[in-house]
């Protein structure tokens, strides 16, 4: 089994106050863009998919055509077709840009946030609404928000309930047979300062289940995960990037 960690790009931002509230107000940062592909001995598996580089206009995001994940994934040797399992975090537009790409894989996204993103709240601005819509049709799995899910019932991909950043947000623990176990945190804690000061990400949908999501990340830590956050900068640097990966 192989984790493939693939750069969709970066986002420049102002401060770190969209991520960390209150925290680092005027310093600007600069935050990747994570996705992953794991190569699974039952089946081909991406983790998050990032923007569509092809159709993103927004002024900060920096990207380009070739790091759209179809294309990175094809110099790795595969295609969107291979897929069997496309993976979400959550249904943001810099996690689940590039969803129609992979029509034949099934989708595992937690049932509550299929409800959020498909018919959200007046004041939500993550989703992209329009966008999300036309993914109806696709083939979903729908764990309940507080279950977890062994994706190929062998303990080696499990999706756990990390909701608070997004209603139905979830994580992804990786349990590669010669590194330690990899955690795919999403935007349960987008940077360190989130589990390092206890403050909930940017944008949350519960700032309590926020905590509690973080404290659930901040022991698989201790008991020797290696957790890969949303949007840490440090990861630019600290990560290994396709080609290389995680076996």
């Amino acid at each position: 089994m192989r984790l493939y960690v693939l750069s969709g790009g970066l986002v420049h931002l102002p401060d770190m106050n969209h991520l960390t509230p209150d925290r680092n107000v005027g310093n600007p940062v600069t935050i990747p863009i994570l996705m992953f592909v794991i190569d699974h001995p039952k089946g081909l598996v991406v983790f998050d998919t990032g923007v569509d580089t092809d159709t993103v206009s927004d002024p900060i995001v920096d990207t380009s055509p070739d790091l759209r994940i179809d294309r990175q994934m094809q110099r790795l040797g595969y295609e969107p077709g291979d897929v069997k399992y496309v993976i979400l975090s959550h249904l943001h537009l810099d996690h689940a840009g590039c969803m129609h790409l992979f029509p034949d894989a099934t989708f595992v996204v937690r049932r509550q946030e299929l409800r959020a993103a498909w018919w959200p709240d007046a004041w939500e601005r993550g989703y992209d609404f329009d966008s999300l819509l036309k993914t109806r049709h696709l083939k979903y799995l729908q764990p309940p928000s507080d279950e977890a899910f062994d994706v190929f019932e062998d303990g080696s991909l499990l999706c756990i309930d990390t909701k608070g950043h997004t209603e139905g947000h979830q994580s992804l623990i990786v349990d590669l047979p010669q590194s330690r176990r990899i955690v795919l945190v999403g935007d349960a804690a987008q940077v360190a300062d989130n589990l390092t000061y206890s403050v909930p990400p940017g944008m949350s949908w519960s700032s309590q289940f926020a905590i509690q999501s973080m404290e659930k990340v901040r022991h698989l830590q201790a008991e020797g995960a290696l957790a890969i956050l949303g949007h840490e900068p440090t990861a630019l640097d600290t990560l290994r990037f396709a080609p290389d990966c995680y076996e």
